[in-house]
């Protein structure tokens, strides 16, 4: 549904539909939405948000992150992390910025501040 949180307004950008599995890596640029389930590492130069039924189990490292559903694994956003309500994030959390949304849940070290030696994903290779 257009404008709902944790879901994109185009059908393209979404890399992994509600329902679907998809096990491997998932690097991708610009920004994309994941709504299925993921197992293994993502790395985004953009922004990904995770939908409210997405599962992913393996690390994360984006851009900026905008969390619904729930994330197993290492999660680095190097811009900003945002956590929505009903959201998920089991494993370590690294970001300048993060906002932790009521009926979240965040299970794991946090750290918040400047992120020393993480440089953009702008500039590495797929």
């Amino acid at each position: 549904m257009p404008g709902q949180p944790g879901r994109p307004d185009l059908p393209d950008e979404v890399l992994v539909p509600e329902g679907a599995h998809f096990e491997g890596r998932v690097y991708f640029r610009g920004e994309r939405a994941i709504h299925g389930e993921v197992v293994g590492p993502i790395e985004a130069a953009g922004r990904l948000t995770v939908g409210s039924e997405a599962r992913i189990q393996g690390c994360v490292r984006a851009e900026s992150l905008t969390l619904a559903g729930r994330i197993e694994g290492e999660v680095v956003a190097l811009e900003r992390a945002c956590l929505e309500e009903g959201a998920t994030l089991r494993g370590t959390l690294s970001s300048p910025r993060v906002s932790v949304a009521e009926g979240a849940l965040l299970e794991g070290p946090c750290r918040v501040g400047p992120l020393e030696g993480e440089g953009s994903l702008e500039s590495k290779s797929p």
